[in-house]
């Protein structure tokens, strides 16, 4: 095949940067291989100090000036034929760095800006790359460190926001065209608090002490001032600052004393170093150790006792926390004896959950005043004893019952029982309080209700009774040992349980200021207690606080005020020795004239007037006010 350049020819235009080099490529299909050769115009052009035409028909010239700018033809030639092809080679202006980023010194999460200026032909578009150590830099992330700074297209500066301290190094700027390009290079050195320090060992482990030793870090260009040592036990997760010796660790140490520690117990410790920049990163933990075991140096707290069965002395106290065992092989001694007497009985507890001891002695004096002292041991030793406590033995049953047991009863429901104090003279014991033992008629006293008193009242109501039953009430002094003998019984019977009906035909008259309600009288049945009279409860609209009427009529006037939007909130309802019966429930406004709800079986109803709904009107479901 004859050489031919159709699918191949010379670029038409090739630009080229002054003072740069060029390439021009010559490749035209042919076979057998082509001879190639290079002119410009009329000149052939041959290899010299700045033109190369190598073998396989690539054209370089070097160093171009604008003298070089025009046109150039490549010719192929076989024994098939010849040919040719012809580009113009354009010289532009070179591209160059007119102002180039400075070395730069600053402090960690300072803001800088690295300044690239260039220069280049005006025909041409320019672009700027900034690269960190190499690695080509992403300034179009929003969200990154680094931007262009806005400006013209010859500007291409760099501004980094919070410099870190893995920021520094070597940054290029690269102002490039398409012909050419010029790079210009800066150290940026960001200081900060130190790294962190390495290689931590722990030694020297004592009681309450240990050594730390570790390797300085690097400085990040500000000279370490201090180091401060952090340590933890296995009592807790939070890292806490550690008592040292010295109490300041300079900046050249790498080693310290850590004291103040608690023996017999796990800990860990890091390191930190700080400057005048901050404190650095921790060091990596160091390997968990354990003090040494040494004697208990605290007594146990809480000491105290008492209660419990006949001929048993009961001794507690807390249990001590696991930072103040100081050693395996925990337990507890305990020495008492009797209050007035100068032999100590010693007995040892070994258990360090223990935090009680029961003295069984058959001989014991109920409610003996001995005196106990208590102190902790362990694997190397005794500690301190406790302060001195005084503890009781335990008391005996109170011996006499109450006398003079009065019952009454209040209500269908409830009733009063009196009785005359039990005399607490007795050595024995403390008086607690009282038990009030009931039970009806025809049942057993093992299975009597009690009630007991809090304190040592001599009287007190029980409520839950049955109407109309006859009850036998005894009552028992008690205290931390039991109830003491029972009191002679007495009966008593509850009254007759009040009507269990509404009053029926509540109707009421309203003018401007006030509203009158009458009802009809409830008629008691002979096994209900007599209506002796009614009690109304009312409150105005808007207020919280009710309002007693306790009268014996059948009607009742209440006033109604303008300030409070004319409505009243009712409640009546019959009261007799049985107690209170049930209520009827009503509300009147000031416009609702005249009205009237009827009695019947169903239970109490709002009157279905529009006033109901007015004003937020709310019908409230009041408490019994029984015994009032």
């Amino acid at each position: 095949q004859a050489p031919d350049f159709r699918l191949n020819p010379v670029r038409r235009l090739i630009p080229a940067a002054r003072g740069g080099q060029v390439m021009m490529e010559c490749r035209p299909r042919a076979a057998p291989k082509p001879s190639l050769f290079w002119s410009r115009g009329t000149e052939l052009l041959i290899n010299s100090s700045r033109v190369t035409v190598t073998p396989d028909g690539i054209l370089w010239i070097h160093n171009i000036s604008r003298a070089d700018e025009g046109k150039y033809t490549c010719f192929a030639e076989n024994y098939l034929g010849k040919a040719n092809s012809t580009g113009h080679l354009s010289v532009r202006d070179a591209t160059k760095i007119t102002l180039a980023p400075s070395n730069a010194d600053i402090n960690q999460g300072d803001n800088v800006t690295l300044q690239c200026h260039a220069s280049h032909d005006p025909t041409m578009d320019l672009t700027f790359t900034w690269a960190l150590n190499g690695g080509l830099l992403d300034l179009e992330d929003s969200a990154g460190p680094y931007s262009r700074v806005e400006g013209k297209e010859n500007i291409g500066d760099l501004l980094i926001v919070n410099t870190q301290l893995s920021q520094a190094g070597m940054y290029a700027c690269t102002s490039q065209t398409v012909v050419d390009s010029a790079s210009a290079a800066a150290r940026l050195v960001v200081r900060g608090p130190p790294g962190p320090p390495g290689g931590l060992l722990v030694k020297n482990v004592a009681e309450a002490s240990v050594e730390l030793r570790w390797s300085r870090g690097y400085d990040n260009h500000s000279p370490i001032g201090k180091y401060i040592l952090m340590g933890r036990s296995s009592l807790s997760s939070e890292w806490k600052k550690m008592r040292t010796d010295p109490v300041n660790i300079e900046g050249n140490a790498e080693s310290a004393r850590v004291i103040g520690l608690m023996a017999w117990m796990d800990y860990e410790f890091k390191v930190i170093a700080s400057n005048i920049l901050g404190s650095g990163e921790a060091s990596v933990p160091s390997h968990t150790i354990r003090t040494q075991q040494t004697a208990p140096t605290v007594a146990p707290s809480g000491l105290g006792g008492g209660g419990g069965d006949r001929s048993e002395l009961i001794v507690t106290w807390t249990p001590m926390a696991r930072e103040y065992q100081n050693g395996d092989g925990f337990g507890y001694i305990l020495e008492f004896r009797r209050k007035d007497t100068a032999a100590w009985t010693a007995v040892r507890v070994p258990h360090v959950e223990s935090s009680r001891y029961v003295y069984y002695n058959d001989s014991l004096t109920p409610y003996s005043a001995f005196e106990v002292k208590v102190r902790a041991y362990n694997r190397r030793g005794e500690g301190p004893f406790s302060q001195i406590a005084v503890v009781n033995s335990a008391e005996e049953e109170p011996t006499v019952g109450p006398a003079n047991i009065n019952a009454s009863a209040l209500t269908a429901f409830e009733i009063r029982v009196s009785w005359e104090p039990v005399q607490t003279l007795s050595t024995t014991g403390i008086l607690r309080g009282y038990e009030i033992r009931y039970w009806r008629q025809h049942e057993r006293e093992a299975a009597a209700d009690r009630v007991r008193t809090a304190g040592l009242e001599t009287t007190a109501r029980v409520p839950g009774l049955r109407p109309s039953t006859r009850y036998h009430v005894a009552v028992l002094a008690y205290n931390s040992a039991g109830t003491g003998p029972a009191s002679p019984r007495t009966t008593v019977t509850t009254r007759k349980p009040p009507p269990n009906r509404r009053p029926g035909n509540v109707s009421w008259k309203t003018d401007s200021s006030s509203v009158t309600l009458r009802w009809d009288h409830v008629k008691a049945l002979h096994n209900e207690s007599a209506v002796l009279g009614y009690k109304v409860l009312y409150k105005h609209e808007g207020q919280t606080s009710l309002k007693v009427l306790d009268q014996s009529k059948t009607s009742v006037n209440l006033p109604l005020s303008e300030d409070d939007g004319g409505y009243v909130v009712l409640e009546i309802r019959s009261w007799g020795e049985g107690g209170d019966g049930p209520a009827h429930e009503i509300i009147v406004s000031r416009d609702s004239g005249t009205g009237m709800m009827v009695q019947n079986d169903a239970p109490p109803t709002l009157p279905r007037r529009p006033l109901l709904l007015l004003s937020g009107s709310v019908l409230l479901t009041l408490v019994s006010l029984s015994g009032l």
